[in-house]
């Protein structure tokens, strides 16, 4: 997958990972409601295993294999917080992939944002790298749109996303994403503007990779 990532998710290689070449860019986008309408099967030999404590070693190792966190304790410490902030989510509307040996092979899930008040976003999507180019991640993006279009929220999804995570961002628009071009908490309108003109620029750039 890529997907990798908070949104993310880049190209080395042939592996999707974070490509810190490119200057950090965040930028947020939002899938309309009911535009997926179909969840895709896991890859065969691929399978959704529910929450377990046993996984904060293996999540947080995942983010690092995947260049979302730097190292093992900032992933440690991205768990444990989601785990203060709202474990009901984390225990409830996360994915969790296991591989063919029993690894966790990618994740995702749904999660409160700080972007906007009381709105869910897509978190923390990554692949490992002996995983991608399965579909792992839009198995478990499909999945979890059509988890979030049975919940009574008011605003459609969203995720925050950034330019080092190109792959992703291609990922996400073939999924239907579309880009937020509004104002969010501690940004304007124009800044959003103005960001996505400098992600599609990476994009460009990128074409093919």
């Amino acid at each position: 997958m890529p997907v990798t990532g908070t949104s993310g998710g880049w190209y080395n290689q042939g592996m999707t990972i974070c490509d810190t070449n490119i200057p950090f860019t965040k930028v947020l986008m939002v899938l309309p409601r009911k535009t997926i309408h179909t969840e895709t099967p896991l890859h065969e030999g691929y399978t959704y295993a529910p929450w377990r404590e046993s996984f904060r070693q293996p999540w947080a190792a995942l983010m690092v294999e995947t260049g979302l966190v730097p190292d093992q304790e900032a992933g440690l410490a991205q768990w444990d917080k989601m785990m203060n902030e709202a474990p009901e989510m984390l225990r409830e509307h996360f994915r969790f992939v296991l591989g063919p040996e029993g690894d966790l092979a990618a994740t995702a899930g749904l999660f409160p944002g700080h972007d906007f008040p009381d709105r869910l976003r897509l978190h923390w999507v990554a692949t490992g790298l002996n995983h991608q180019h399965r579909g792992l991640a839009k198995s478990i993006i499909t999945a979890l749109a059509k988890e979030y279009d049975r919940m009574p929220e008011k605003y459609p999804l969203y995720l925050s996303t950034q330019s080092q995570s190109y792959g992703a961002i291609k990922l996400y628009s073939r999924l239907g994403f579309q880009p937020y071009m509004g104002e969010y908490a501690g940004h304007t309108k124009e800044q959003s503007e103005d960001d996505w003109r400098i992600v599609t620029g990476v994009l460009r750039e990128t074409e093919g990779k």
